[in-house]
């Protein structure tokens, strides 16, 4: 099974809502606190959403989606598209948002989209986490200049990402309704990991210094599996 795209992997997140839905009520209240500091007071100048990564958006929030009056989706999985729609398209079409799908390979072609779509947000949806298993036989230092590479591309721009940080089995069973574990403000990288009864080792998704100096960033569990977790990290980039 491809992790990033494909039947197989939709079946499975499909299968998993349950026990996914904690991690995804969390990413919810984030997005939803972010889009009242971007948010216009009239709303004929809603923001455009340029959504990339999206695949069938089975974390992503419709009610965030809905504060924008137009989404742009780009996947590269050939089954994103209609899946995206079935599951979120309702909801847009309930506020008239514009939605719009695109089987694109959006980081390659990031410039030319940033481009035609000058005024849009931007937003990674759990995808340049992905990055390092695009091409096995791309050394780990060439993946990490292209993800510090992305923040550059993006200077001045309004725009966020959810990706992984790292992630790989636990040391205990996770049972389907158990609380998710939340990161202290002061908590270490090794406390925390500890609360995620992280065993050793632990895949690191090289994501580190995606984010500007100085932006906060938000982490979550995400229960993958009943043995095996990953750490995300979200952030909000502003002009």
């Amino acid at each position: 099974m491809n992790l990033t795209g494909g039947m197989a992997w939709h079946w499975m997140a499909w299968r998993s809502n349950a026990r996914w839905a904690p991690t995804s009520q969390a990413i919810e209240k984030w997005l939803l606190a972010e889009a009242q500091a971007f948010k216009p007071s009239n709303s004929k100048d809603q923001p455009s959403l340029m959504l990339i990564g999206a695949s069938a958006g089975w974390m992503m929030s419709s009610k965030w989606l809905q504060q924008f009056a137009r989404v742009d989706t780009f996947d590269i999985d050939p089954w994103a598209a209609m899946l995206f729609q079935w599951r979120h398209g309702k909801a847009l079409k309930a506020t008239r948002t514009e939605l719009h799908c695109h089987k694109r390979d959006a980081l390659q072609d990031l410039p030319a989209l940033l481009s035609a779509h000058p005024k849009a947000c931007v937003f990674f949806d759990n995808v340049l986490g992905q990055l390092r298993f695009q091409n096995l036989n791309t050394d780990w230092q060439q993946v990490e200049r292209r993800l510090k590479q992305i923040k550059v591309q993006l200077k001045g721009r309004e725009w966020g990402s959810l990706h992984d940080r790292m992630s790989g089995p636990t040391t205990h069973l996770i049972e389907q309704h158990s609380d998710l574990p939340v990161r202290h403000a002061d908590w270490h990288d090794q406390h925390w990991l500890g609360q995620l009864n992280a065993q050793s080792p632990w895949l690191d998704h090289l994501t580190q210094d995606v984010f500007p100096t100085g932006v906060s960033v938000q982490n979550f569990a995400w229960n993958f599996s009943a043995n095996y977790r990953h750490w995300l990290q979200a952030g909000w980039v502003r002009p």
